[in-house]
């Protein structure tokens, strides 16, 4: 849920800080005060797309900050736009796509461009998906038909080397033969390369190990810890100490022979460092031919193998891989099949269940019905897409959405269809903007009604001009355009807690005037709104 959103020098902003409520909120003010804005500065939060122009003027940046409450903890969104944008996700450098990643499971906005989102099939065929509950009969099929194809790609490839010819096969054989014959191993070539510097610098390495031997002999440890010991016995509180350094003695004692091991081992035979030059020579020339180191070498070892075992019976190869083809094509049709099944029925149940929200909207006589479209080949989201389809008056023929359907027919069909799907939709915000575009009258209370159940099992935030739906609100914000003290208009955000501050802005919406009769008229709205 939103708790609060903290905007400063946004466009027409200089600062605002805006709590939000569980429920219904509600934003209004007057035409051009800044509402959208608001909206704007929320969907900036979760990723949206934003730009230096939106910076106040004569500011260096726009900031915004969102907090919300998700799974009992915190989270902070921020955004800052400018010549050096950034965004963070609780304090921790993020990008904007993080942002949107995040808020695509707090917040679903629902502005004009949405409602346009709904002519979409994509769109129809998610919300049908959504309402059908069918998120992991979806996934289910998407992994099968992920299964499908990586086994579909490899009958391809084995039908591809198998048309090869043996000139092909020649050619795999003899690189396959000649990284066999060079037999690298992980990690060789640093391992050589040690011992290389070794056999190069024996001498040196000699005389430096025989240096450090007759200090360690001569540092005069052994003498210190004899002494100590002696000193110890007359008075204990030096015993600590003489351990110490009789430990001391038994480490340098244990450094020395380890050095004079090493010293002994040394090899400086012009044979051996030929030999170690020639065998990082062949490593450097297959490094170079099979992808720049030893790993990719031994990669490409082991998957020339596995082609040149397959080639020794290609048309068996051929044959088991289109059984497992088959296999995951027979899985990712059942998947397919039961994810057609849900549609089916829930096309069903939201064409009845959307058509009721639609008369209560004041669309009577309209039809809605979801059909679904079969594809010419399963795809990752099924076996056919959903296209919802309308008429607006009787008599009308049906048809899709992006044909027939008006803005303010879109912005109700989507809170029909979002008041049908609220048990099935767990983001827990949800933004209407201009939900009320073309609307009025009995039309804007039933709208209102719908945003009040809604609020009963998400937060609501909604932008309206129409005192019907305002009177709905659980938290009723009021949005505020001034002169500030540089003479420049600056927009506020406050929350009307009294009937009476409410009222007044319920009556300016009625009738553009607070007067006496519109006030008692905002009460009686107020009042009704409770029933």
């Amino acid at each position: 849920m939103l708790r609060e959103l903290r905007v400063r020098d946004l466009a027409l902003v200089a600062e605002s800080r805006v709590r939000f409520g569980p429920g219904l909120n509600l934003l209004t003010g007057e035409t051009g005060s800044g509402k959208s804005l608001i909206v704007d500065a929320l969907g900036l939060t979760i990723g949206g797309r934003g730009g230096a122009d939106q910076v106040r003027h004569g500011a260096d940046k726009a900031t915004v900050e969102g907090v919300f409450e998700s799974g009992g903890n915190a989270l902070v969104l921020q955004r800052e736009l400018g010549k050096r944008g950034a965004s963070r996700i609780d304090g921790r450098p993020a990008n904007p796509s993080q942002l949107r990643e995040l808020g695509r499971g707090l917040v679903a906005m629902h502005g004009q461009h949405d409602h346009h989102a709904l002519l979409d099939t994509e769109t129809q065929t998610e919300l049908l998906d959504g309402y059908a509950g069918a998120v992991e009969l979806r996934a289910a099929v998407a992994a099968a038909h992920s299964a499908w194809t990586k086994k579909v790609d490899e009958v391809g490839d084995l039908e591809r080397l198998r048309s090869r010819g043996q000139r092909e096969q020649e050619y795999l054989r003899w690189q396959l033969e000649e990284l066999r014959a060079a037999d690298p191993h992980a990690g060789e070539d640093a391992e050589l390369a040690a011992e290389r510097a070794a056999v190069r610098h024996a001498s040196r390495l000699a005389e430096l190990g025989n240096d450090s031997m007759a200090a360690l002999r001569e540092d005069g440890v052994a003498r210190a810890a004899a002494a100590l010991g002696s000193a110890a016995d007359l008075d204990p509180r030096l015993r600590d100490q003489h351990l110490r350094l009789m430990a001391l003695e038994e480490e340098a004692a244990d450094v020395a022979a380890e050095i004079r091991r090493y010293t002994e081992l040394l090899d400086s035979d012009p044979r051996r460092l030929e030999a170690l030059e020639s065998r990082l020579a062949v490593l450097d020339a297959i490094k170079r031919k099979y992808g720049g180191s030893l790993e990719s070498a031994i990669a490409e070892r082991s998957k020339l193998e596995s082609q040149m075992g397959a080639t020794q019976d290609l048309d068996g190869s051929v044959a088991a891989a289109e059984r497992e083809r088959d296999r995951c094509r027979a899985e990712l049709e059942a998947a397919a099949g039961r994810l057609t099944k849900a549609r089916s029925s829930a096309a069903l149940r939201m064409q009845k269940a959307v058509g009721l929200e639609l008369r209560g909207l004041r669309l009577e006589g309209s039809r809605f019905e979801v059909e679904l479209r079969p594809r010419s080949e399963i795809g990752a989201d099924g076996a056919e897409g959903a296209e919802m389809m309308f008429s607006a008056n009787p008599g009308e023929p049906i048809a899709p959405l992006a044909r027939v359907a008006s803005g303010g027919e879109l912005a109700r069909l989507m809170l029909a269809i979002k008041t049908v799907g609220a048990d099935a939709d767990h983001l827990p915000t949800l933004v209407f903007d201009e939900v009320d575009a073309g609307i009025g009258g009995e039309a804007a209370t039933q709208v209102g009604l719908r945003l009040k159940a809604l609020g009963a099992r998400h937060q609501v935030l909604v932008v309206t001009h129409l005192a019907q739906i305002a009177s709905f609100a659980d938290h009723h914000l009021l949005v505020e355009k001034s002169p500030g003290p540089d003479g420049r208009n600056v927009v506020a955000v406050r929350e009307l807690t009294s009937d009476d501050e409410r009222a007044k802005e319920l009556a300016r919406m009625m009738s553009g005037g607070v007067t006496a009769k519109a006030v008692a008229r905002a009460h009686e709205l107020l009042e009704e709104a409770r029933r």
